[in-house]
């Protein structure tokens, strides 16, 4: 953490509910991080299996935390965006972590002294009972985003004053939160893809497992974004 009074270059964000397992793995790799200039925010839905032991023992690396029941991951995410000042933010899982410790020095070395809206890099999926892995994301598209999920949302850059201009996440979803609120985004955002693997998150996260669940979701989504609508909503369902 950076410790010279300076406001962070970036806020990470982690909900973490029941999650002592992988937890410490996670907060270890931000840590670990040869880029100083982050702050740790982290909102616990009440975990009773040791997340709060593991969270008073890294509270000298933690900006600010808080354990309380909530509404799910985006209501969690909602409450920690009120105490981040980055001029970034990212969200990570408690089973994600960095996949280097110069993975923010070479985002943040792309990044330089431009103000980007989102800074988008590569995802790695690894089954840690097989051993296999593959990579997954793009770049931010203003006429792709939504129909095909093109982000990695974990480790994705936000400029923070966005979650000022066009609001919070939306509360009512529980897996599709994150591309609702990329749809609102407007043509002109700005962004910027560095093409290095930045997260490392282990298969089986609700959106992987909840695939019927995911899809519902998104088609609502969509149904509800001026740019798609119902009918377009269900051809993207349909594909």
């Amino acid at each position: 953490m950076d410790s010279d009074g300076a406001l962070p270059r970036l806020s990470i964000i982690i909900a973490t509910w029941q999650a002592a397992a992988t937890l410490e793995r996670c907060l270890k790799s931000t840590v670990e991080q040869t880029f100083k200039q982050w702050e740790l925010v982290i909102a616990d839905g009440g975990s009773t299996d040791g997340s709060v032991d593991l969270l008073r023992a890294y509270d000298a690396h933690i900006a600010w935390w808080n354990s309380e029941s909530d509404d799910g991951i985006y209501d969690a995410w909602n409450k920690a965006l009120g105490h981040a000042r980055g001029d970034y933010v990212c969200f990570l899982g408690a089973d994600d972590f960095w996949a280097e410790p110069q993975t923010l020095a070479r985002l943040f070395e792309a990044v330089g002294a431009d103000d980007y809206d989102l800074v988008t890099s590569v995802g790695r999926i690894r089954d840690s009972a097989t051993g296999k892995s593959y990579d997954f994301g793009s770049a931010f598209d203003f006429r792709r985003i939504g129909p095909r999920a093109v982000v990695f949302h974990p480790g994705l850059l936000h400029r923070r004053t966005l979650f000022e201009e066009h609001g919070l996440f939306d509360t009512r979803y529980q897996i599709a939160g994150d591309l609702e609120f990329l749809l609102r985004l407007p043509a002109d955002t700005r962004s910027l893809h560095v093409d290095v693997v930045s997260v490392v998150m282990d298969a089986g996260g609700i959106s992987q497992v909840s695939v019927l669940a995911r899809l519902k979701e998104q088609r609502e989504v969509l149904k509800r974004c001026p740019r798609y609508g119902p009918v377009r909503a269900y051809v993207a369902w349909l594909n």
